[in-house]
């Protein structure tokens, strides 16, 4: 699973890293870009998502995976022979599509696998695919770059193979295998399938966000904007280095491949460990509490950012802000598998990551490349990045610092009612 998500991410971030060629051979702004990153690739996650989690929910888990797998890796190979922004467009529609499998079915397997008291780590283990695919993708694009320059390949309606679309079909390429293994996995399920289950039935949702309506609100609203934080920053970093400190594509995909790969693991690595600490001590909604440090670190760290003027700080903020931003990624599911029976899990795993996609990756890139037209200078991007991930990750910090309170009281509910349920039974 870990696996499946750094391929995911492998074809995901790739984008970002190749904006600059992108943009000189396909002739697009940042704007339009940013519709690449975020937007098209997010409505359709986003749209497909409920569709394929009542699959997850009520099918063979690794069958609907692979089936995602499969659709992914084949978007990517065609997003490296489009022509054009509108079949570039299309192509990233059906990334979407079948990166919608991923999240809600690990979630939903990772949970018959483990104890509550246990997931934190593993869903941590998990998150590392993130970090692993974001640096792959980073020293994917370098290495391209530099060994395919002067390779002149020619391909009949695509014609020349530039680098940037060489390392798109290479990034796909590498997920067809993986489809194949994936459709192996068999885990029982901790619950028996509902026989009478329909793909159109919403009524077992609705009936959870009634009963659990603030915990369930603060959990998307707080994570949607502390990963709309990340992905206002992220999504540009490569950019921002071409442009600013003027570093060619072959430094960037090295430096931010080798950043991701060892700051990214360890930040999340460290938010799943801190997390089961304060779970084994008791502490109510602990994974709720380090996503707030995260919060905290990621306001500080964004704003340092856009005070700094040297290649060298700027990295070393960009690490800081990246090592926090990593605590939340296994956070988020497994507090998801704190709360929601297993039934329904991976319906609401994808309803809260079509919010996120929404939100937080169509608008995060795309609000930077808006507030960088009101700056002047090759500053201008890192700037308005900066300024939008610190104003994201505040608003996560005050939402995530209600919800520790929510928690607190929903443990509390749990613990009262849970010696009724066993004298009764």
């Amino acid at each position: 699973m870990s696996f499946a998500y750094a391929l995911s991410f492998l074809d995901r971030g790739v984008l970002g890293v190749l904006a600059a060629p992108m943009e000189a051979d396909l002739m697009i702004g940042d704007v339009r870009f940013s519709l690449l990153q975020g937007f098209s690739f997010a409505v359709f996650y986003a749209g497909f998502g409920l569709p394929v989690a009542y699959f997850v929910d009520t099918r063979q888990r690794g069958l609907v995976i692979a089936g995602g797998i499969f659709v992914w890796s084949v978007a990517t190979i065609l997003c490296g022979v489009s022509q054009n922004f509108a079949q570039l467009f299309l192509c990233r529609v059906l990334v979407g599509v079948g990166e919608a499998t991923l999240l809600p079915g690990a979630t939903s397997v990772m949970r018959d696998c483990f104890p509550p008291q246990k997931r934190g780590l593993p869903l941590a283990v998990f998150a590392t695919g993130l970090f692993v695919g974001s640096a792959a993708s980073g020293f994917l694009a370098s290495i391209v770059t530099r060994y395919a320059q002067d390779i002149s390949a020619w391909v009949p309606v695509v014609g020349a193979l530039h680098p940037w679309r060489m390392t798109l079909i290479f990034a796909g390429l590498a997920g067809l295998p993986t489809a194949v293994i994936v459709a192996f996995i068999r885990v029982r399920r901790s619950e028996s399938v509902a026989q009478n289950a329909h793909l159109l039935d919403i009524k077992p949702l609705v009936a959870l966000y009634r009963e659990k309506p603030v915990l369930l609100s603060l959990h998307h609203v707080g994570f949607t904007a502390i990963c709309f934080a990340s992905y206002a920053l992220s999504a540009w970093i490569p950019l921002i280095f071409v442009r600013q400190y003027h570093w060619s594509l072959v430094e960037v995909g090295q430096t931010m491949g080798g950043l991701a790969l060892v700051v990214g693991p360890a930040g999340s690595l460290t938010g799943g460990v801190l997390a089961d600490f304060y779970a084994r001590r008791g502490v109510a909604g602990s994974k709720m509490l380090v996503a707030l440090i995260a919060a905290i670190g990621m306001s500080l760290s964004g704003l340092a950012l856009s005070l700094v003027t040297d290649s060298v700080t700027s990295m070393v903020v960009c690490a800081i802000f990246f090592f926090f931003s990593s605590f939340v990624w296994g956070l988020a599911p497994g507090l998801l598998q704190d709360i929601v029976p297993p039934a329904i899990l991976g319906r609401v795993t994808a309803l809260y990551t079509a919010i996120v996609n929404l939100l937080a990756m169509s608008l995060g890139p795309l609000a930077s490349a808006l507030l960088a037209r009101q700056f002047s200078g090759p500053g201008a991007l890192s700037q308005a990045s900066a300024f939008v991930a610190a104003a994201g990750s505040v608003l996560a910090a005050l939402l995530f610092w209600s919800a520790t309170r929510a928690f607190a009281r929903f443990h509390q509910d749990v613990e009262v009612e849970l010696p009724h349920a066993v004298q009764e039974h």
